[in-house]
């Protein structure tokens, strides 16, 4: 008797730089390497999903590619959040800073959210078919935030577009979502890498692919906001970084400080996830030999003949 590993994939969330888990995908297939269960958090829930359901790295890339190239993606406004690092220290940049920090603070006062979540919704309906998340083909759940209680909750049946959409609620820009009495939200907040979940969901061998910023630029005469932001970050990263130490292999894509808005960039993102896989492969098939090892020796030494 063998005993078959259960690989569990769990990808964490990073707006943007969450396309990275494409790449890492890509190489897993092209080795051959199975995977047994899926979890993700935000962007990892969005690209998770679409590969539970079709566990095609090609289809993938390619439904990717007709969204960015659609109006549903113009719709969400994101190309007037992506920060321009050519702009330069002059004082009108200074003031248009100022005063779009304040027209956000007024918002603030009066919205959960910057952006409707019919958008998101839209976004959603294009990149993962209507369905049950029981029914991906790849058992497959994703994570959100109960602000109430300050819980993980994690969706494993029910509707796939509808649990993907409040995973990647991003706070402050996605409305937070009212269901059986939680408000749920982004489930980064606090499973950014959703390692324990993989567990939970019956795998014994877990990949964890973290693609937080891997670099961080010192402020530069920073506004309220700003340091509000960087305090969250440091939170995030510090969070992130812990819960990736409980994968049996830690991936993390040298992506930079690349902005959680940059979606565009996602064919630089994919290949980043590559290359990070690709230099990890090793590492991976030597855990899995490692575990049918451990597993035969311990049936051995029992007396069963495996």
């Amino acid at each position: 008797m063998r005993k078959k590993s259960v690989l569990g994939l769990a990808l964490g969330g990073g707006g943007a730089r969450g396309l990275a888990h494409v790449g890492v995908l890509k190489v897993l297939e092209e080795e051959k390497i199975p995977i047994n269960v899926i979890t993700g958090t935000s962007m990892g829930a969005i690209v998770g999903a679409m590969y539970a359901q079709n566990p095609d790295v090609r289809a993938v890339i390619k439904r990717l590619e007709s969204f960015f190239s659609s109006q549903s993606y113009e719709s969400l406004g994101l190309k007037y959040i992506v920060p321009k690092n050519n702009q330069g220290p002059s004082f009108l940049s200074h003031l248009v800073k100022d005063v779009t920090q304040r027209v956000i603070i007024n918002i603030a006062h009066s919205r959960a959210g910057i952006i409707k979540t019919e958008r998101l919704e839209e976004a959603i309906s294009m990149l993962i078919d209507d369905g049950k998340i029981e029914d991906t083909r790849i058992p497959f759940g994703c994570t959100a935030t109960d602000l109430n209680s300050g819980g993980t909750v994690l969706f494993q049946r029910g509707d796939i577009r509808e649990a993907v959409i409040i995973s990647s609620s991003i706070p402050g820009f996605i409305h937070p979502h009212l269901r059986d009495g939680q408000y749920l939200t982004d489930g980064g907040v606090t499973a950014p890498i959703p390692v324990d979940e993989a567990r939970q969901m019956g795998a014994d061998i877990v990949i964890g692919v973290n693609v937080d910023a891997n670099d961080i630029k010192a402020l530069d005469n920073p506004h309220i906001l700003d340091i509000i932001a960087r305090a969250d970050q440091l939170r995030g990263k510090i969070l992130a970084r812990y819960q990736l130490s409980k994968a049996d292999v830690q991936l993390h894509p040298f992506i930079g400080d690349a902005h959680w808005s940059e979606l565009l960039r996602y064919r630089e993102f994919i290949e980043l996830g590559e290359k990070e896989a690709q230099n990890k492969i090793s590492e991976i098939r030597n855990v899995l030999r490692k575990n049918i090892s451990t597993f035969r020796r311990l049936f051995c030494y029992k007396g069963i003949k495996v």
